[in-house]
């Protein structure tokens, strides 16, 4: 390991009978003190410097820190024994409530990111395995390295104690929570594993990745299955985006809310220019910025404002403008600025680096994407609703249905007259969206095909312009997304494909989602590259479906299907 731990750090051995050096710490005593900390044994080396830098420049305070295992500390934590627990999964459900039962809830700090390493012998010519693999070797399914793709060589399993929570998150996400074989040796701490496949040469072991650096063994890369791409854990960008598998936080709890020289500590061991620039050193990753907003929130402490800005389509304005009302109540130091313009604007705004998104409503062009690219910028799609454009007519008008033919025909120009098409003998008026809008784009490509609009169209800046037109014009027709389609004094018309076929409303939620009504489509926004911090944060909130996908619902869209959301999702970093 890359530092040696003296003994400025207390470690705390505790005899079956014995007492904890434990003070119980609030806002009366931030000039000094003990804060008492256990838990983790993967932890244990990266919080005990983090002891030892913090008392350096805190003389006053003695941090004691010991480990045990996750279980271990937590359970010292819900009994009384210390202030800080440290661990390597998550608190139960069954802890939680033994703390509320001893009258406290844990509070929870993500303060680093690791990724498991699987470790086996330099001999061993094994290089990647699959997490199937990975997993009939733990449940004692490959006894052989011959089995996996390696030498003649018997498997000798290596992991942690029953105590720890890397043998808890391994056991739920490589085992799937079936049993570890029997014959695997169970090791008190990751050095004893290191150590242990250092000496044989069948050996095979998981640690966390700050205890993979040790000469003598080797760290397998992982592929989710035969077909998928295999990623190391020392790939920092693979671990932080989940795409190697065994990617995990790491935890401090503390009871409630901290305060005093412990919610001191807390924030020393969070920020990025003291705690975490130690995290890399020990072979860990640091936190991600949200993590570290979402840690300050917990300390009561708010974070630094910033704010994010977004323009495009104005059928998705009013959606996204709510987006951003919401967000900004539930995560106060982020704003998000929405403008409209029309989808060709907002992507532009992207491509040329004015804005942090654009919101379209349609998909980005060949030629959007080329200039983004030459401009250094990269976009990312992301479904965000299902629209149905609606064809509106004033309320008194009697037609009640179009075929694709008939609405071609009168947006051509070949219809001009209600009478034409099955209504009364009035002249037809034409409204429609400006040019740099994604409605007018698609409605161009689904309807009219190759053809262009009739010169007689009158373009509109944005949906509610073109609802007040139709309200008040006796002839008048246009084009709408379906939020926008609930407004008195119009119409909405059920559209078929041909005399022959049936009809369906952008009304029904089935005909639209099912693409049976024809001018169904997504409606989007576009990031710059894969979305990180508070950009990632608002893609992740408006994907989510007590978030935005629940605003699209009141404003009248459609949500996107789980099956879409869970595609969207794995496209954030």
């Amino acid at each position: 390991m890359k530092y040696l731990v003296i003994g400025v750090v207390a470690i705390i051995i505790v005899a079956a009978v014995g007492v904890f050096l434990f003070q119980d710490n609030d806002d009366d005593n931030d000039e000094g003190g003990v804060i008492v900390q256990k838990g983790s044994d993967t932890l244990l080396e990266l919080c005990q410097i983090w002891a030892e830098e913090y008392m350096a420049e805190n003389p006053a305070v003695e941090v004691e820190v010991s480990g045990g295992g996750s279980s271990t500390g937590i359970t010292a934590l819900i009994n009384g024994q210390v202030d800080v627990a440290q661990a390597s999964r998550q608190i139960k459900a069954s802890e939680i409530e033994s703390a509320q039962a001893a009258g406290f809830t844990p509070v929870e700090f993500k303060v680093a990111i690791d990724g498991i390493a699987i470790i086996v012998h330099t001999s061993n010519d094994v290089g990647v395995l699959t997490v199937e693999q990975l997993r009939g070797i733990y449940n004692g399914t490959y006894t052989n390295w011959n089995q996996v793709g390696g030498a003649d060589e018997d498997i000798t399993l290596y992991g942690r104690q029953s105590t720890s929570g890397t043998y808890e998150y391994f056991w739920e996400h490589v085992l799937q929570k079936e049993n570890y074989s029997q014959d695997m040796n169970m090791l008190s701490g990751n050095s004893a594993i290191v150590a242990a496949v250092q000496g044989d040469a069948g050996g095979v072991g998981y640690v966390g990745i700050g205890y993979a650096d040790a000469s003598g063994i080797n760290v397998l890369d992982l592929k989710a299955d035969a077909e998928s791409e295999a990623f190391a854990p020392t790939d920092e960008s693979a671990v932080k985006s989940g795409k190697y598998d065994l990617s995990r936080y790491l935890y401090l709890y503390t009871k409630g809310t901290p305060t005093g020289i412990v919610k001191d500590y807390l924030r020393w061991i969070v920020n990025f220019d003291d705690g975490q620039s130690l995290v890399g050193e020990i072979g860990f990753y640091e936190m991600s910025q949200n993590a570290y907003e979402d840690n300050l929130v917990k300390m009561g402490v708010t974070p630094a404002s910033v704010t994010l800005t977004q323009k495009g389509s104005d059928t998705m304005l009013e959606l996204c403008q709510i987006f951003s009302e919401d967000f900004h109540e539930e995560f106060p130091w982020i704003t998000v600025e929405i403008t409209g313009g029309g989808s060709g604007t907002g992507i532009s705004a992207l491509v040329n680096g004015q804005v942090d998104l654009a919101q379209a409503s349609r998909s980005i062009k060949a030629s959007e994407i080329a200039a983004a690219n030459a401009n250094g910028v990269y976009p990312v799609e992301f479904k965000v609703a299902i629209d149905g454009i609606a064809v509106i007519t004033n309320d008194d008008n009697g037609v009640t249905n179009l075929t694709k033919e008939q609405l071609q025909g009168i947006y051509n120009g070949t219809y001009t007259n209600w009478n034409q098409v099955g209504g009364a003998d009035l002249d037809i008026t034409l409204y429609g969206r400006q040019s740099s809008s994604g409605t007018y784009v698609y409605f161009q490509e689904e309807v009219l095909g190759t053809e262009n609009y009739s010169q007689d169209m009158n373009m509109l800046t944005g949906n509610s312009a073109i609802v007040n037109a139709v309200q008040g014009d006796a002839g008048g027709i246009g084009y709408i997304g379906i939020g926008y389609a609930s407004a008195s004094g119009i119409k909405v018309l059920d559209l078929r494909e041909t005399e022959a076929d049936p009809t369906f409303s952008p009304l029904d939620e089935e005909a639209v989602l099912s693409g049976d009504y024809m001018l169904s489509r997504y409606l989007y926004i576009y990031t710059d590259g894969t979305p990180t911090d508070q950009v990632s944060r608002w893609m992740s909130w408006i994907l989510s479906s007590d978030g935005g996908q629940s605003v699209v619902t009141e404003i009248g869209f459609y949500p996107l299907p789980q099956a879409v959301i869970e595609q969207e999702m794995a496209k954030l970093g």
